[in-house]
């Protein structure tokens, strides 16, 4: 049976519940997620101490996130909280009224334990093996080091985005000695930290609510053809074109930018800054943004439970088997329709001349094709399309979560149009995609009646190519169906087929 767990996150400036149902090891799928404006860190001063009316928007957080979770089956709760509550000298009586009026015993994170769940979180789904995570939260800022994917060491700073926007966003617009001071604080916040001086061809990702903000305006600036943040890079150049588009708006006017939500219309300059700080410290030409971060960390603990570090061995082959499961795929096909798409791969290979990159995307393709039926059997191929681009498919990048859905768009019939995506794509992908959708369909008819009764296949190449089948039984339907769906194979190679 599926457990249902709720992960709160109390920070400085928002606070999250995420609700996950999930089968430890096998399979999981976010349910729900609840976000709350708190300010907890607002107008904390140099006394430390929480002010009543943040710590009451807090608490009333923590009491609708407690009985959301009892109405809707929650098994578990973990609550945590951070930097605000981390650093509050009358954190105790805080801590105390949350339990006493919403039930829950909030853990306190220690900057180290802050780093290492947003790490988990971000190992896990981006393709990150040597390189920074930088996670930017209202009270603080956190560089981890990654090696091998492994937790190295991590720096705590209390550059948050509501600590520095009191501090030093006085003006409006902002003036340019504000945004001086501004500049300086984020400089000096990472001045000291003697590792980033190595940062020479690594990675660079980066977490929390400010990051994603600014790849949603990169994005919706853009034009950008994918409504998708999680593996959107953007660079360096491109922040600093950002912090000169928000640098003289005023707080109304930033709250009209595209991509730009109204309650951190006030806090994304100083959050762009701290940014821009790092990437000029590090030397970072990019910077690529984790969807996943904290909360995903704190449940992989319960997910992977029994690995140590619960990391993902292979994480890419683990998110496409999660996405199969939840739409309840039939496996032996799958899996059958895999095994004949790979072999005419390999065999094909003087033609078309891919390697292992396009080898595996076919293989997945292949695990996936039939999805969509999930939603109806009539254009599932279409639905299938459609679950791929708007699921949180771990360890692809944006290219290839495009190729792997137009692969599954085009596994059943039609010629294939890329035009929606060219801006995502790279020259070459029409006929690159073109050539593989053409081979998984062939798989996908030769497996027409989903009982093996083709078991293999021998490839023969010649100015015809000869496809000679080896069956199990009466394959008269699957090789009638395959050649008849062959025009898609002659179009993209240039070659007549014929199987036997």
């Amino acid at each position: 049976m599926q457990e249902r767990i709720g992960i709160i996150d109390l920070g400085s400036n928002t606070t999250r519940l995420v609700i996950m149902g999930y089968t430890p090891h096998h399979s999981f799928r976010l349910l729900d997620e609840v976000r709350e404006t708190v300010r907890l860190a607002e107008g904390v001063g140099d006394d430390g101490q929480l002010k009543p009316v943040p710590m009451a928007r807090g608490v009333e957080a923590m009491k609708m996130f407690h009985s959301y979770c009892k109405s809707t089956g929650v098994t578990r709760i973990v609550p945590v909280a951070t930097s605000a509550t981390r650093d509050a000298t009358n954190q105790s009586a805080f801590l105390g009224r949350v339990a006493q009026e919403s039930s829950l015993k909030l853990r306190v994170l220690s900057t180290n334990e802050e780093a290492y769940y947003g790490y988990l979180g971000a190992v896990n789904a981006l393709d990150l093996r040597d390189g920074y995570l930088i996670d930017i939260g209202g009270g603080s800022a956190e560089v981890t080091s990654i090696r091998g994917r492994g937790f190295v060491r991590s720096f705590s700073q209390p550059a948050g985005v509501v600590r520095f926007s009191e501090r030093y966003v006085r003006s409006d617009p902002i003036n340019n000695r504000d945004f001086n001071a501004l500049q300086d604080a984020a400089a000096a916040s990472f001045a000291g930290v003697e590792w980033l001086n190595d940062t020479h061809g690594t990675m660079l990702a980066g977490i929390g609510g400010t990051i994603r903000t600014l790849a949603e305006m990169d994005q919706k600036l853009s034009g950008y053809p994918l409504d998708r943040v999680h593996g959107h890079s953007f660079s360096r150049a491109r922040l600093d074109e950002l912090i000169a588009l928000l640098r003289p708006l005023t707080l109304r006017q930033r709250e009209d930018i595209p991509g730009l939500s109204r309650d951190r219309a006030d806090l994304i300059l100083a959050g762009a800054v701290i940014l821009q700080q790092l990437m000029e410290r590090g030397r970072f030409a990019e910077i690529t943004v984790s969807g996943q971060g904290l909360r995903e960390g704190v449940f992989y603990e319960h997910f992977l439970v029994g690995e140590q570090p619960p990391l993902f061995s292979d994480m890419r082959s683990f998110s496409v088997k999660n996405l199969a499961r939840l739409y309840n795929y039939e496996a032996i096909h799958s899996a059958k329709v895999r095994d004949l798409s790979v072999s005419l791969f390999d065999q094909l290979r003087p033609l078309h001349g891919y390697g292992e990159w396009e080898r595996d995307l076919l293989g997945y393709a292949a695990q996936l094709h039939d999805i969509g039926v999930a939603i109806g059997y009539y254009d599932h191929h279409k639905h299938g399309a459609y679950l791929i681009m708007n699921s949180a498919l771990q360890g692809f990048n944006h290219r290839e979560v495009v190729m792997l859905a137009l692969l599954v768009r085009y596994h059943r019939k039609g010629d294939v149009s890329i035009d929606s995506y060219r801006k995502i794509l790279m020259p070459g992908d029409q006929e690159r995609i073109a050539r593989l959708a053409a081979l998984l369909r062939l798989a996908e008819y030769l497996e027409r009646s989903k009982s093996q009764v083709v078991q293999g296949l021998q490839v023969e190449l010649g100015e015809t190519v000869r496809v000679v089948t080896k069956t199990m039984g009466d394959a008269t339907v699957e090789l009638w169906d395959a050649n008849r769906r062959s025009g898609l194979f002659q179009k993209a190679f240039g070659k007549a087929i014929e199987i036997v």
